[in-house]
C-alpha cells in the first residue's frame, strides 16, 4: 500500500496578507512511518523495453483510456543495462561551435507529417569560462583563447549549473517541401526533414568572460565545495544563485534553466534573474526582458519557471525580494497576447515568512501554488558574505505550502499557509510538473521530490560524474509524488506514487492547469537506486501503470517533452521528443517516441551533428506561429551572424527608456498591437 501522510490543522500561525489567515498547526498524525514510499513495483504493473528489443512489437495490447488497462507485459524482461559513466560524463563537455542553421534528416524511420512546430530546449554548454571563440572579422577579441575542458583549471565552473546557457532549436515542418525563396535562390526541399540551431545566450555575464577568455564570477565558488546533501544536487542544485541581490558579479545569470515560448516570444529563464529574450528563428539574444515594463526594476530577481493556463490560455511567472527576516512573492499573470491581465494590473505581492528560497511553482484554475522549505540562516554569515553555502541551511522540519489566488481571480493575492507533514525529509527542491483543482476544491499537485543523497559529499572537479559512486555522492534520491491540499478545510496528505529515480516529468501542455492522467519523465536504470537520467517512461495515474524504455547504457535521454500531432486532441495521441546523448561517440540525436506506446522506443532518429550537453528544461510550440520554413530561419540566422561579425551585439545597442521603465526590446512586448 502506499504511505500516505494527513495533516489536520491546529494552533494559529500569524495574519497572512491582505487579510487572509495562514493555516493553523496540529500535530502531524501518519499512518505509516518509513521514509520513503514502498517498491514502485507494488505501485505500478511495468513494462520495460530495452533498446535492443526496439524494434519487435509490443506484447501489451494499446488499452482504452475509459477502462484500466491489464498488466503490461514485456518483450524483453531482462534489466536495463548498467549506465556507462564515463560516457555519461562525457555530456559536461563545453561546446566550441554553434549550428546558425542546419538541415537534418532521419537515420531511422521518419519524421511524422503531423509533427509540426518547433521544439526548444534550454541547458549549460559552457564549462570553461570564455572559450566560445568570437567571429574571425570581431572586433573583440579575447585576451586569451579558448582552451579544451581541464586544460585550464581557474577557468572551469564548480558545478555543471554554473554552465553558462545555450538553447536549442528544431523546426519541424511536416510534408512542407520549401517556403517562398527569393528570385535566383534555388527552393530547399525540407519534407521529411527538420531545421536546426544551436546559440549561446548572450547574457551580460558570458558576454564578459568572452571579452576577457577567462572565468570572472566566482560567487558560487565556496557553496560548491560544501557538503550539501540537496544544495549541491544533481543535475539541479537546490542553491542557485548567491544571495547579494540585484545586478552584481557575485550573482552570474546564466540564463541556462528553462526555455519558454508563448505569444510570439522566446524567453531563456535563470533563478535569481530577470529572463533573457531570444529571436525565436535565429536564437540571437535581444537582451534582459523586463516582460513589457511589467517588471519595475532591471535587478529584479525572477523564477525560472513559467506556468501556462491552458484554459484561459495566459502565462504567470514570479519572483521573490529575498530577505532573512521577510521575503515578497511577485505573481505575475499574461494573456494570450503577452499582455498583463486587466485584473490588478496582472500581479499580486504577498509577504512570505523568512528567506524564501522559491525555485518552481503550478498553477490551477483559481490559484498558484509553491513550497517554501524553512531555512536556518546564520545572520554574521549573511551580512558579511550572503553566500549560501555558509549563510544558510536546510532545516530539517515540515515545509510550508502557499496557496495563492491569482491575480485574475476572486481575493486576488490572498493566500493560505499549511504545513506539510513532516517524515525525516524536507520538501525542497521540489519539480512541479503539474496541479490542478478536484470537484470538491482539493488541489492536486504531482512533483517530482528529491530525498537524501547517499552520502551527502560534493565534488567542484570536473567532470563530476566519470563514476556511480562521484554521481551518488552528489545525487539525491527522486521520486514521484502527489500532494492534496483543501485550502478552506485546511487539510494536506502526501502520497508516494512511485520510488523509481525520475527526473524532468511533464505532462501534455493541454493539460497544464487542468486534470491529467498520464505524467512523462527520464528515468535512472536502477530501479529505485540513484543513477543518472537514462530512459524514457509513462505513468498512468488512473490505472496504475507503468511502461519505459531504455537505450543502450551508454546513451542518455534528457528531459521528455510532449508534443502534439496535428488534429489529435487527446491526453496522450501525440509524440515524446528527447535529446539523446551518445557518450561512446560524443554525438546527440533527436529520438522522436509515441505517447501511447512508450515501451516500443523511438519510432524516429534524427542526428544532430554535434554534442549536446546534459541539459534542462524545454518546451514545444505546435502553433503556426513556430512553423517557419526554413528559408525564413536561415536568413534570420545570416542576419544575426552578420550583426554579432561586425562587434554590435543587439542586447548592447537597445535604447533605454529609464524615464518610462522602459527598454527598447520590451516596445513589442508593451505595444505589440500597434507594432
Amino acid at each position: 500500500m502506499r504511505i500516505l501522510y494527513a495533516a489536520v490543522v491546529a494552533a494559529l500561525l500569524p495574519t497572512g496578507h491582505h487579510g487572509f489567515q495562514l493555516s493553523p498547526r496540529r500535530t502531524v498524525v501518519a499512518t505509516a512511518t518509513p521514509r520513503w514510499c514502498p517498491s514502485s513495483s507494488q505501485l505500478f504493473t511495468s513494462s520495460v523495453t530495452e533498446e535492443s528489443s526496439m524494434e519487435t512489437e509490443t506484447a501489451a495490447a494499446q488499452e482504452q483510456p475509459s477502462t484500466p488497462p491489464a498488466s503490461s507485459t514485456s518483450n524483453n524482461n531482462n534489466p536495463p543495462p548498467q549506465p556507462d559513466m564515463l560516457a555519461y560524463s562525457n555530456g559536461y563537455k563545453t561546446v566550441f561551435n554553434e549550428i546558425s542553421c542546419s538541415l537534418a534528416s532521419p537515420s531511422m524511420g521518419s519524421l511524422p507529417s503531423d509533427l509540426i512546430g518547433t521544439y526548444y530546449k534550454c541547458g549549460p554548454a559552457m564549462f570553461s569560462a570564455g572559450s566560445l571563440p568570437p567571429p574571425k572579422n570581431s572586433l573583440v577579441k579575447p585576451k586569451q583563447p579558448p582552451v579544451p575542458d581541464g586544460e585550464d583549471p581557474s577557468r572551469m565552473v564548480s558545478h555543471p549549473f554554473e554552465g553558462d546557457g545555450a538553447v536549442l532549436a528544431i523546426t519541424f515542418h511536416g510534408d512542407e517541401k520549401s517556403g517562398d525563396v527569393a528570385e535566383g535562390e534555388v527552393p530547399v526541399d525540407t519534407n521529411g526533414k527538420a531545421t536546426t540551431r544551436f546559440r549561446y545566450v548572450r547574457t551580460n555575464a558570458f558576454t564578459n568572460e568572452r571579452k576577457k577568455g577567462k572565468k570572472l564570477y566566482t560567487g558560487m565558488e565556496s557553496t560548491r565545495s560544501t557538503s550539501s546533501p540537496m544544495g549541491n544536487d544533481l543535475p539541479i542544485p537546490f542553491f542557485r544563485h548567491h544571495l547579494m541581490p540585484g545586478l552584481n558579479k557575485m550573482r552570474k545569470n546564466t540564463s541556462n534553466t528553462r526555455t519558454v515560448y508563448f505569444g510570439k516570444r522566446l524567453l531563456a529563464l535563470w533563478s535569481g534573474g530577470l529572463p533573457y529574450k531570444l529571436d525565436s528563428l535565429a536564437l540571437s539574444t535581444d537582451g534582459r526582458s523586463q516582460l513589457g515594463g511589467v517588471i519595475k526594476k532591471e535587478e529584479s530577481s525572477m523564477g525560472a519557471k513559467a506556468a501556462i493556463d491552458s484554459k484561459k490560455n495566459r502565462i504567470l511567472f514570479y519572483g521573490v525580494d529575498e530577505e532573512a527576516g521577510s521575503s515578497q512573492l511577485n505573481l505575475y499573470e499574461f494573456n494570450s497576447k503577452f499582455q498583463p491581465i486587466k485584473d490588478n494590473d496582472g500581479v499580486v505581492k504577498v509577504k512570505l515568512p523568512g528567506l524564501a528560497m522559491l525555485y518552481d511553482f503550478a498553477v490551477t484554475e483559481n490559484y498558484a501554488v509553491f513550497v517554501q522549505p524553512v531555512l536556518k540562516v546564520n545572520g554574521m554569515q549573511y551580512m558579511l558574505s550572503k553566500e549560501p553555502g555558509k549563510s544558510v541551511t536546510l532545516e530539517g522540519e515540515p515545509s510550508l505550502v502557499h496557496i495563492v489566488a491569482r491575480p485574475g481571480s476572486k481575493n486576488a493575492g490572498g493566500m493560505k499557509t499549511l504545513e506539510i507533514p513532516f517524515d525525516g525529509v524536507p520538501d525542497a527542491n521540489l519539480q512541479f510538473i503539474n496541479a490542478y483543482e478536484d470537484d470538491d476544491g482539493t488541489i492536486i499537485l504531482d512533483v517530482i521530490r528529491s530525498g537524501e543523497n547517499q552520502s551527502g559529499g560534493s565534488s567542484t572537479a570536473w567532470p563530476w560524474a566519470s563514476t556511480l559512486a562521484n554521481y551518488q555522492s552528489m545525487a539525491s534520491s527522486k521520486s514521484l509524488w502527489r500532494y492534496k491540499m483543501h485550502p478552506q478545510k485546511g487539510t494536506i496528505s502526501k502520497d508516494c506514487i512511485s520510488n523509481d529515480q525520475i527526473y524532468f516529468g511533464v505532462v501534455n501542455l493541454n493539460t497544464s492547469g487542468q486534470k491529467h492522467r498520464y505524467v512523462y519523465g527520464a528515468v535512472g536504470a536502477m530501479g529505485e537506486d540513484v543513477a543518472p537520467p537514462q530512459g524514457i517512461t509513462k505513468f498512468d495515474l488512473e490505472s496504475n501503470t507503468q511502461e519505459s524504455w531504455f537505450p543502450e547504457g551508454y546513451e542518455f535521454c534528457g528531459e521528455p517533452m510532449y508534443a502534439q500531432r496535428r488534429g489529435d486532441d487527446s491526453e496522450d495521441g501525440g509524440y515524446i521528443l528527447s535529446v539523446l546523448f551518445n557518450g561512446k561517440d560524443e554525438s546527440s540525436e533527436l529520438i522522436v517516441l509515441k505517447a501511447n506506446d512508450i515501451a516500443s522506443g523511438p519510432i524516429t532518429r534524427v542526428p544532430l551533428g554535434m554534442a549536446v550537453p546534459h541539459g534542462y528544461h524545454g518546451c514545444f510550440a505546435p502553433t503556426d506561429d513556430a512553423n517557419w520554413t526554413y528559408e525564413e530561419i536561415e536568413r534570420r540566422a545570416k542576419l544575426s551572424d552578420k550583426m554579432e561579425t561586425r562587434g554590435s551585439m543587439w542586447n548592447e545597442v537597445k535604447s533605454d527608456f529609464s524615464g518610462l521603465g522602459l527598454r527598447f526590446d520590451d516596445m513589442e512586448e508593451y505595444f505589440g498591437d500597434l507594432m
